[in-house]
């Protein structure tokens, strides 16, 4: 029996993730990718979110502008040879086949530096997966943006109710991403990733991966109807033979 670790960070032996091919149409040249999710976080992409995406681009974009960072209008991919062009996300063809619309912005700061891009992918009427990407240089210059950003999504599409749940003890989503931060850049690991985080029927999750510009920021939403993950504090883990003490995040492997 042992204590978890808050934060799971994943080597070139990791059991459960996935590769994420992503080719991502944004209105300018300036693009970030993916690298790697959790697959069990992905099995939510079953099911679609509980908004459109032309209301989601529309609260984002005020709620954004509102915090000082411009969000471009949406570029819509509807047809199949588009979507295979621009918009394919995953090697796992089961998981590319639910992906039948996706639309992509852009995000700038005040001064109109180049942030990232807010993707959402699912079916024509509603997405399955927001997909929200920071990029950072070296130094974390822009982690008070990342912060800005993962926030304001999380308040828009999620629920404003973070200071009431408090998942895992975490005040604010800021303090959430400090921890995964220090985790992440305390040790050589390539790509980091808090465990799923479900509130209000939606599930979160936070990654960090370091890449030849800096590191690389990602909240990933969606429906949450995955019962593995939970407001815990046991778990089964038996890629490891190992029974688990967490709350909200785990690590990927277990130590004996």
């Amino acid at each position: 029996m042992k204590k978890s670790y808050l934060f799971g960070g994943i080597g070139g032996a990791a059991a459960i993730s996935i590769a994420v091919a992503a080719y991502f149409l944004t209105p300018t040249s300036s693009t970030v990718t993916v690298t790697q999710t959790d697959e069990t976080f992905l099995d939510n992409m079953s099911d679609v979110l509980n908004f459109t995406y032309t209301d989601a681009n529309a609260k984002l974009k005020e709620a954004l502008a509102a915090e000082g960072i411009s969000m471009s209008s949406p570029v819509r991919l509807k047809e199949k040879t588009d979507i295979d062009k621009y918009c394919t996300f995953f090697k796992d063809k089961e998981k590319q086949s639910l992906v039948e619309y996706c639309t992509s912005t852009e995000l700038r700061d005040s001064d109109g530096a180049f942030l990232g891009n807010i993707h959402m992918i699912g079916s024509p009427s509603f997405p399955r997966l927001v997909i929200i990407l920071v990029q950072v240089d070296p130094l974390m210059s822009q982690l008070d943006s990342v912060k800005t950003v993962f926030s304001t999504a999380t308040e828009t599409l999620v629920c404003n109710c973070w200071a009431e749940k408090k998942p895992g003890g975490f005040e604010t989503i800021a303090s959430l991403i400090d921890g995964l931060y220090q985790f992440h850049t305390g040790d050589v690991k390539p790509h980091s990733q808090s465990n799923q985080i479900s509130i209000e029927g939606k599930s979160m999750q936070i990654e960090l991966t370091t890449n030849t510009q800096g590191y690389l920021w990602e909240l990933l939403i969606t429906r949450y109807r995955n019962a593995r993950f939970y407001f815990g504090p046991w778990r089964w883990n038996n890629s490891c033979s190992c029974f688990d003490i967490f709350w909200i995040f785990t690590y990927f492997g277990c130590k004996h």
